[in-house]
């Protein structure tokens, strides 16, 4: 079995003010550092930790114990920018967990600051730029790579921190944003891009991030001949309109949710993308040996369709409605990405919720909850 590539970004990523003097943060790199080493202990992985040279005696001499673990440093934004987008397209995942300094001078000192020329008190005004945003270029270079950021903020309400964190999945198209308070970064919400949080104390995360990276995923296979049919497609249309108030807009106007019908050749259930439920996609079976959707026409079924699949093995299931909200006295089965096998490998005979996602409720042909 081929390795698992892990590139990880840690510590203090700084830009020059002129030749000598940095602007940097107080952070020193030290989670993430544990992070690296506890990916390290996983046999199949082949971990790259990329920290700054300033502070490379640090944790370069600890690191380098392990055998599976190479450290490599930067010289600052510019070359930690040009060393994340050439070591990314040969990665099976990226976490970019370094501090960078988003404010950088706009017009660096050539050579070093004349302090020569003032004297004690002198005001000197110095323009200052945001800098580019390393995580939002990885998907062009390495569309693959399963994407993990980092998001801190300080003081700020637990809906203010989600929101941030979920703006860079959308952006940045990460599978994960990892969001955290200044205040207790030993707690972290990874964000995923169904919006949905989970709370992960430090010790978890490798744990979290790796059965990720053992997941399978179900591909799409268009088949030209066949075309939806009117009735079920109707069906769907009628129960997304009565039952509209369940499904929530989320922020870059996102509206989540799935809604499938039993037909006799397959269900038609809710299309892909920004807004999944104003397209139909017909499915006239799901192949779970080749892991592949099979569907009617051009466009891409919901994520969903593979666990889908599943519950209507039950002959009892007409239809299926998946909410962004927890349904009480439901069973409660753990998180796995949607359109996984992890997902679709779960048992699916009744109604249930998924942990920190939403819920999946089945309904016979007369409208009866399972």
């Amino acid at each position: 079995m081929e390795p698992k590539r892990i590139l990880i970004t840690g510590g203090p990523v700084h830009a020059y003010l002129d030749a000598v003097k940095v602007i940097t943060n107080r952070f020193k790199g030290g989670l993430m550092v544990r992070l690296a080493q506890d990916f390290a202990r996983y046999d199949g992985a082949q971990v790259t930790y990329l920290h700054a040279d300033l502070n490379a005696g640090a944790w370069s001499e600890l690191l380098g114990r392990t055998h599976n673990l190479e450290v490599i440093t930067h010289s600052g934004f510019e070359d930690y920018r040009k060393k994340v987008l050439a070591l990314a397209p040969s990665m099976d995942a990226v976490v970019l967990g370094a501090a960078v300094a988003n404010l950088i001078p706009a017009k660096p000192y050539a050579g070093k600051f004349p302090s020569h020329n003032y004297k004690p008190g002198d005001v000197i005004p110095i323009d200052f730029q945001i800098a580019p945003r390393v995580i939002d270029e990885v998907r062009k270079v390495a569309p693959k790579t399963q994407l993990f950021g980092y998001k801190l903020l300080d003081g700020v309400s637990h809906e203010e921190l989600i929101k941030a964190a979920y703006g860079i999945v959308l952006e940045a198209r990460a599978a994960v944003v990892f969001a955290n308070d200044a205040r207790n970064l030993e707690q972290k919400y990874a964000v995923t891009k169904e919006r949905a949080v989970h709370p992960l104390r430090y010790e978890q995360l490798a744990p979290w991030i790796w059965r990720m990276l053992q997941d399978q995923y179900y591909s799409s296979l268009s088949l030209k001949t066949f075309e939806v049919p009117l009735e079920p497609e109707m069906r769907v249309k009628s129960l997304i309109h009565r039952h509209a108030e369940r499904f929530v807009a989320v922020e870059g106007g996102y509206i989540f949710g799935t809604v499938a019908v039993r037909h006799d050749r397959g269900f038609v259930t809710t299309g892909r993308g920004k807004r999944e439920l104003e397209s139909i996609a017909y499915v006239p079976y799901v192949d779970h040996a080749k892991r592949e959707v099979c569907v009617a026409g051009e466009g891409k079924a919901s994520l969903n369709a593979p666990l889908l699949s599943r519950m209507f093995d039950n002959p009892r299931v007409d239809y299926i409605m998946h909410y962004h909200e927890q349904i009480p006295d439901l069973p409660t089965y753990p998180y796995a990405p949607p359109g996984s096998v992890r997902d679709t490998e779960r048992p699916s005979t009744t109604s249930f919720n998924i942990e920190e996602h939403g819920c999946m409720l089945l309904f016979d042909a007369l409208g009866r909850q399972l």
